[in-house]
């Protein structure tokens, strides 16, 4: 079964009466908004903002706590930056890394982090190598323990690069371009740098395993996929085009991508999978009409 770049995570049933006690508590602040990234999980989300998860969820009508979306936009309740000593220093980003989960691993927000970094324009896009002030104290480098990521050595492409490769290896297999672009925006938000949790790498999230398959019966060369972005989104592209070539449909190789075709051949698409290609063909949507991916 091939496995891509998604976390899902356990937890606990919503509580309508925690939900009113929590409703009746939180702080008069205003509420905001956080756009989904891949990889993150609503536990997470509500962690970094200091909001309780029973709360974020019936927030934005969430029925099942462990599924939510890339792209999707979520309210979050005013509430009170969390309890606890500030963060303290730098923190250079590891591959996989988002704002909402090293806000949560040092103990601050989302919010004091874009506060501390100014110069962060759109949240939702930070880099691997990247050094990020903490809100307080002087400069002092996360210990190695402080982070259980993958390191993964790779000579970054300019983020504008990204789409243009994908429109190329796209046409170069015979994909619609902006269908190969919103499956690149579902499983990495364009990241080179990430690493999901099951070793899925990159753009196109794609595993080692599946990129020594590719590289010997598909694409007829080596592919270096977590060093080389071209290799990486030319493996993902390549795969696609297979997986649409042996099932007989767009939708049905967009379903085996996530869901694995051995899986999909036996058991057939799953519900979750079923979901998942309707968010990457509602992505597809928006970029044909606005241009750029729903950020």
């Amino acid at each position: 079964m091939i496995i891509v770049g998604r976390r899902w995570r356990q937890t606990a049933a919503l509580m309508t009466s925690a939900v009113l006690f929590w409703s009746l508590a939180l702080a008069p602040v205003a509420a905001e908004s956080h756009v989904v990234e891949p990889g993150e999980t609503l536990s997470e989300i509500a962690l970094a903002y200091g909001v309780p998860l029973n709360v974020l969820a019936e927030q934005n009508h969430i029925v099942n706590i462990d599924i939510i979306y890339a792209g999707e936009s979520l309210t979050v309740p005013g509430q009170a930056p969390p309890a606890g000593p500030p963060a303290r220093g730098t923190h250079t980003i590891q591959p996989g890394e988002s704002l909402t989960s090293i806000a949560t691993m040092q103990r601050t927000t989302v919010q004091q982090l874009i506060a501390a970094n100014p110069d962060i324009v759109n949240p939702n896009l930070i880099f691997v190598g990247e050094s990020l002030n903490l809100p307080g104290g002087t400069s002092s480098e996360p210990s190695s323990s402080s982070t259980t990521t993958t390191q993964v050595s790779y000579t970054p492409a300019a983020s504008a690069d990204i789409p243009t490769l994908l429109t190329q290896y796209a046409q170069a297999y015979g994909i619609d371009p902006v269908l190969v672009q919103a499956l690149a925006w579902q499983e990495s938000g364009w990241r080179q740098g990430v690493v999901s949790s099951a070793g899925a790498i990159g753009v196109m999230q794609i595993l080692p395993s599946t990129a020594d398959w590719l590289a010997a019966d598909v694409v007829g060369r080596p592919l270096d996929v977590s060093g080389n972005v071209n290799d990486n989104i030319e493996a993902g592209v390549a795969f696609l085009r297979y997986l649409i070539n042996n099932t007989g449909s767009v939708q049905l190789g967009v379903a085996a991508y996530y869901q694995g075709p051995g899986s999909l051949a036996s058991i057939g698409m799953l519900a979750e999978t079923q979901q998942y290609v309707s968010n990457i063909m509602a992505i597809r949507s928006y970029i044909l009409l606005y241009g750029t991916p729903p950020y």
